[in-house]
């Protein structure tokens, strides 16, 4: 073999052994950053926060989930009422006489029943906008207003979820 043939293959194996050890640190870091942020995610996907659907489904069909907290639906109020929009829920259910909801494949399915004793009515649960209270600081939330039905109700926080 000659000088130039020996000198390519010795700069070809620097070459790879360098390329190896660049691609073992890079492997190294993008799992360690990987491992420093999994964290985050894995404690978001952990922490359990109660939805309207679980609360429909444990018969708590006058509560409610805005911005992670509960709230319990109380009377109705009038436009002169509401404060400020500050967000909205934008969720709608269907529920039962028996409180029980319906779920997105029994309101696809065709609703036919002979046996006047076996029908389920639909009673529509449309959340809307929520606003503050008129008299109130937009920043607290211990009594809001949402738009439930089409009408507005106060509603008073029960829990953070």
């Amino acid at each position: 073999m000659n000088k130039k043939g020996l000198y390519f293959l010795a700069m070809t194996a620097i070459f790879t052994l360098s390329a190896c050890q660049s691609i073992d640190e890079f492997t190294h870091k993008v799992v360690t950053e990987t491992q420093k942020t999994a964290h985050f995610t894995v404690d978001s996907d952990s922490a359990h926060t109660t939805t309207i659907q679980q609360l429909i489904d444990e018969g708590k069909v006058d509560q409610f989930v805005y911005e992670d907290k509960t709230y319990q639906l109380q009377n109705k109020v009038d436009n002169n009422s509401k404060g400020l929009l500050i967000g909205t829920i934008s969720q709608s259910y269907y529920v039962d006489q028996n409180g029980k909801r319906w779920t997105a494949n029994e309101l696809k399915q065709p609703y036919v029943y002979k046996d006047p004793k076996k029908i389920r009515e639909k009673k529509p649960m449309v959340y809307g906008s929520v606003y503050s209270i008129k008299s109130q600081n937009k920043q607290d939330k211990e009594e809001i207003i949402v738009e439930f039905n089409h009408q507005l109700y106060r509603a008073t926080l029960i829990t953070h979820s």
